[in-house]
């Protein structure tokens, strides 16, 4: 589940980033880039608590730091500024499935297909919660939704191999020879 997270949360990057001032940059340098990322569109939220290119940036930074408990807290202001935004919504859902949080996840998957019916991310989040949850029956008919929504025969057959993995031939064993 979390290379789709990673994937809608790229897919997401704002058009315009917020640009932190060079005393922010110079303070951060010490550290990781992606702890000084964080570091600096916190402090861009501490002046513009609003500003939705840092909302955004701090999410994406928050998720490939594995920090997902920290990406609920930015990503619920998104969806405040942005009720009706249902990716964001949709990646709050991958959020909480990351954290096996499955009611939290079951809610922000389904107000995500509320929101966008033709959009088939958040099925399919929804149908990987339950097949991870052991309830690959009630998951069959959201992964082939979600393989009707999708939009390209790639995504269809990455969603069907999604939904039915082939498993892995056993290697072969060379066969000993009789004397």
């Amino acid at each position: 589940m979390l290379p789709l997270l990673e994937g809608i949360v790229k897919d997401s990057q704002p058009a315009q980033e917020a640009t932190p001032t060079a005393s922010q940059t110079a303070r951060s340098q010490s550290s990781s880039p992606l702890v000084n990322q964080a570091q600096e569109y916190e402090l861009v939220l501490k002046q513009e608590p609003d500003n939705q290119a840092a909302l955004k940036g701090l999410v994406e930074v928050r998720v490939r730091q594995r920090d997902f408990q920290g990406a609920i807290a930015p990503l619920e202001k998104l969806i405040a500024l942005n009720p009706n935004e249902g990716l964001y919504h949709l990646v709050l859902g991958q959020v909480y499935a990351a954290q096996k949080n499955s009611d939290r996840a079951n809610a922000a998957f389904d107000r995500a297909m509320q929101i966008d019916q033709k959009d088939y991310r958040p099925v399919l989040g929804k149908a990987l919660l339950l097949k991870e949850q052991g309830k690959p029956e009630q998951a069959k008919p959201l992964f082939e939704q979600a393989a009707a929504l999708a939009p390209s025969p790639s995504e269809k057959e990455q969603i069907n191999n999604l939904a039915n993995p082939q498993p892995t031939p056993a290697p072969a064993v060379p066969q000993q020879k009789q004397k």
